[in-house]
Parts: structure tokens; sequence; C-alpha cells
């Protein structure tokens, strides 16, 4: 079975010969509302507010209701499903049932996934067509014959920023097999799509330079400077002047093939590039660099920390500001992401830097927790091992640990001025320390927030900051590109709800109890009326919500849940059946 349904352009039944709109407006916006949230139930209050923005009609929940019919009789029977139904009505809601090759948006997020895995494998033969099949998907812009209202407008902005994120990945991978004309006129296009890009700026420049065109190279930066003065107020990256620098030098380590570059050792992989910009951490840094010191010892460092906190941010700085120590390089394995032939793969090259004795910095990012990353340390002189988690990995032997903390609140609107301008947010501080605070001054959310008011530069920062303060909206303003906040935490939640052990499942059933009940503080009693159990059982829970850090703890057997997980702790609640009334626990109860 192919595509059923669009969303990459106008809302289509794909596979209808005619390929025709599903219907009105309306039942196309119903649509995207469901589809935006495949094989999840999407509350009736968002899909009215979706549909009505502000202001339904009172026969709203009525009006609704015959939306859905209708729609159920376009759509036809899910393959995904045993009983076949396509639109499923459950509390408190509505689903829409789809497999993942049905969707033209999971079917694009997949081939964008495997196209920069391949791009940041250093293998971009492989990524060129895979990423030209994603792109291929696009008719238009995201649910282009749908209103942008406030419920749809951040989700389907989102869509749009994952396409143009996809064209640029492509641009690279073909720069990474030779600059042509043909490149750098789509180059063009793509900078004067979003001139705000400095990626694009860079391919764009070293493209031209590449093709002979040493003073339009020059022109591009000059052009990017003033683009990035023009609409965020700030001056160009490193990265930009950096590059700028060198074409003036004609440096000849930017031909594709510099006779000089030094040969990169057999069993490594490239390591990604520090993401910018980077604010903070300088003790967990300085921490960093004091440990990874080859020797006859074999060093290793691990990593830990919530959701969002920027473990892996904090690697591949340090990475590469210890890349000088490992004359072989270092050897890059996200476990997070590695699996089947691709684990098969990645062993295989361990065991050649290991029988070849490279000296190397392995980083081992995402770790679940040591059994997984403990077959991957180095373990011979000249080597390192740098390991990043959640979950503190204490049975890694000398290993040492370092524990991150949300970012201080002057750190938090740093990061947040060097994303959206500087001067923006010096003109109104206040309102950005409170986009820090509902960020739970953790990296990923702030460059989220900090990316979506870069982008969008229509919107006032007090006004962003209303939007985030609205627990409906928070986590689909935490959303750009290919990347979000919901789905970062979704891989600390889901694995819970998935599990075949029991304890992980009552551990995932007590989250989203505390969603519903928005406890400030929980401990083993609480725990234990909330599960009706015993408090053993529930002091069992709580430790693994710690261990997935979905709780923190506060003191002796007691946790809280910060804002952001509080948010989405909520959201999760209606995944399940709510308790009978007579089952539900005052939010009190949660404190003794």
């Amino acid at each position: 079975m192919g595509l059923l349904l669009g969303l990459l352009g106008p809302v289509r039944l794909l596979d209808d010969p005619d390929d025709s709109s599903p219907g009105p407006p309306k039942l196309r916006t119903l649509l995207t509302a469901l589809a935006l949230q495949p094989n999840q139930v999407v509350p009736l209050e968002r899909l009215m507010a979706a549909l009505w923005e502000e202001h339904p009609p009172r026969s709203a929940v009525a009006n609704l209701r015959t939306y859905a019919n209708l729609l159920r009789r376009r759509l036809p029977p899910a393959a995904c499903s045993a009983d076949r139904a396509r639109l499923v009505a459950s509390s408190p809601g509505y689903m829409l049932r789809v497999c993942p090759h049905e969707l033209d948006s999971l079917a694009f997020a997949e081939l964008h996934r495997r196209g920069r895995r391949a791009l940041a494998d250093g293998d971009p033969r492989t990524a060129v067509p895979v990423l030209v099949r994603a792109l291929e998907l696009w008719r238009g812009a995201a649910a282009e014959d749908v209103p942008r209202g406030p419920e749809l407008g951040a989700r389907l902005d989102a869509l749009d920023e994952q396409r143009r994120s996809a064209a640029e990945d492509l641009a690279h991978a073909r720069l990474d097999l030779g600059a042509d004309v043909e490149l750098v006129a789509d180059l063009r296009a793509l900078a004067a799509e979003d001139p705000v890009r400095e990626r694009v700026w860079h391919d764009l420049m070293l493209a031209l330079y590449r093709t002979g065109e040493t003073s339009a190279a020059l022109d591009a930066y000059h052009a990017a400077r003033r683009a990035l003065s023009l609409h965020l107020g700030v001056e160009p990256g490193p990265e930009l002047v950096q590059l700028h620098a060198a074409i003036l030098h004609r440096d000849p380590a930017l031909d594709d093939h510099a006779p000089g570059r030094a040969a990169e050792h057999p069993a490594c992989h490239a390591v990604p590039a520090p993401p910018t910009p980077f604010v903070g951490r300088r003790s967990a840094l300085a921490a960093l660099e004091r440990a990874l010191v080859p020797g006859e010892r074999a060093p290793v460092a691990a990593v830990d920390g919530p959701v969002g906190s920027g473990t892996s941010a904090l690697a591949l700085k340090a990475a590469a500001r210890v890349a000088g120590r490992f004359p072989d390089g270092c050897l890059y394995i996200d476990l997070g992401d590695a699996a089947g032939s691709d684990r098969t793969e990645l062993h295989e090259t361990w065991r050649r830097a290991r029988s070849g004795g490279a000296r190397v910095l392995i980083v081992l990012d995402n770790a679940a927790d040591e059994a997984q990353a403990r077959p991957l340390v180095a373990t011979w002189p000249g080597a390192a091992t740098l390991v990043t988690g959640r979950r503190r990995c204490v049975t890694l032997g000398g290993a040492v640990h370092i524990g991150l903390d949300p970012l201080t609140r002057d750190e938090a609107v740093d990061l947040l001025a060097a994303l959206c301008g500087a001067e923006r947010v010096a003109a109104q501080r206040s309102d950005a320390v409170r986009v820090a605070e509902l960020c739970d001054r953790q990296p990923l959310a702030l460059w989220l927030a900090g990316t979506r008011m870069a982008t969008r530069r229509e919107w006032p920062l007090p006004a962003f900051a209303r939007l985030l303060a609205d627990p409906r909206h928070r986590l689909d303003m935490l959303s750009c590109g290919d990347r979000s906040l919901r789905a970062a935490l979704d891989s600390a939640y889901l694995p819970l709800c998935d599990s075949a052990d029991a304890g992980d499942r009552r551990a995932a059933a007590l989250f989203r109890f505390l969603g519903r009940t928005d406890p400030r503080e929980i401990g083993p009693a609480g725990a234990a009326a909330q599960l009706a159990t015993d408090v053993n059982t529930a002091i069992a829970a709580l430790g693994r919500l710690a261990e997935a850090r979905l709780l923190e703890p506060t003191g002796e057997l007691r946790y809280t849940m910060p804002g952001l997980l509080r948010v989405y702790a909520a959201e999760a609640a209606p995944r399940v059946p709510a308790p009978r009334r007579a089952d539900r626990r005052s939010p009190a109860v949660l404190t003794l």
C-alpha cells in the first residue's frame, strides 16, 4: 500500500484517482488537526480550537461530531488496525489511525532521518538520493489550503521548517560530492527564500569558491552579513567569519580534495560539529578536559542529565576541545539511533580501532545504561571514552561523572540573546527571563524557543512569552524543523509504556496520574494512594521515574516534576482512560 493522506501541500486523499480534496474547509482542517498527531487521541477542545479558533459556536461539539462522521465516510479502512476503524472516537476526543507509509509527512520524516544519518556518517552518495526522494513528496507549503490559526500554525510551520532543513541537507551532500553551477543556483534560491540561515550562506560561499568564483564568494559573505543585521540584528557567527578569512587567504583546505589534508584513520567516523551558539557549562567543560587525558590507562568520563539538558552538546564541545590529544581522530556512536545492521557496523568499527591500537576518543552518545555502553568503552593505551545519557552510569569503573543542572538565569538569557538577537532581548529582558523560566532554563527548550523567535520576527517577545505561558501551546511552541521537545520527552516516557516489565508500566501510569493532579511534590504515600498499592512498590515506581529523569529528587524520598514535564504529563494523561470518579485522589494527598 502506498501513500494515503497528504499534508505536504494541499490536504489530499492521495489514493483517490483524482487526487481529490477530502472536502470543504472544515473537513480539511479537521483532517489536518488529526493527521498532525497520528495515532494519538486529540482532545475535543484542541479540535474545536483548530476549527473555530477563539470563538466556537454553542453547537461546536455537535458540529464536530458531524464533521467527524463525514470524514469517516471519506477515509478507507485502516490496514494497521484489527477492527479496520480509521477515525476512532476515544475519550477525550478523536484519533486518526495511520501506518507510517500512509501519511506523507511521516514518510518524509523517515527519509529525512535516513539522509541526515548518511550525511553524518560521511556518506553523501547515499544521502543525496534519499533526500531527493524526501523532497519529492512535497507538493507545496504544508496544508496550504487550511487556515493557519493559533492551534495549527505552529505545527504546520514546523513541517515547512523540516522541508527547508532537508533542502539544506541535500545541498550540503551535493557540495561534498563536488560544487557545480547548478548547485550554486540552488543555494542562491535557498538563501533568497530564508536569508537568515547561516548554513546556506556558508555552503553558497564554499560552492562559489570551489567553482572559481572567489569574488562572488566574498560578495556572498557581505550579503549574508547585511541579511543577518537587517532581520536579526546580529553579526555572522564564527563559522562564517572563519570561512570568509580562509577564502581571503585562499586556504588550500577549502579545496574539494586538499593535498595537505591529513588522512582519516580507517577506524574512525567524523564527530558532528558542536552546536552554535554554546553558552555556559564552563565548569563541566573544564572537568571533561581534565578527565580526557590519554595515557597508559584509558580514561572514561560520563555526563548525565534530564531530557534537553544538553548532554550531547556538551560532549561534542568537549570532543572538539580535546581533539588534538587523539591523533587518530574520534569515533562517534549515537547509541540512541543505532539498530540492526547499523549496530553491527559500529561494533565492527570499534573492533578495528581496538585491534589497531588507535589513539582515538570514543564518544558514546545517548547511552540508555551502563550495559549498553560498557562493551564499547576503550580499554587500550592512548584512547579515551566519553559517555552521555540520562541515567548516571554508576557501575562504569573509574569513570568521572558529571551531572548537568539547568543553566543559570543569566546563561539562559544569554543563549536566547545569541539565537534571536542581543538588542531584542536587552530591550525586553523581563520577557526574556520569563521565557527562560518557562523553558526550565534547559538548553534544548531554550534553543527551540530562541530559534523559533528568530524565524518569526513578527512575534514580539512579550507575545511569545504569553503563548509559551499557555500550557495548551507550550510544547507546540518548542518545536522547530525536525526537532521538538515533545519528541525528546517521548524518548523518555514511551519506553516505560511499551516495556514488558510491569514495574516500568506502573511508573508510566504514575506519571500519567501526576499529569492529571499536577502536584508540587510527590512522596511514597501519595504515589501509593494513586497506584492503589503498597509503599514499597510506590517507592520503586518513583525511583524508575527518577532514573528516566521524569522526576527530580528534592529530598529524602521526595520528588518534584519541573514545569515542562508537568505540561507533557498532562498531555500524556488523556492517552489512557481516566480513573473512575470514586478512585480520584485530591492533589493534597500527593504531598503526604
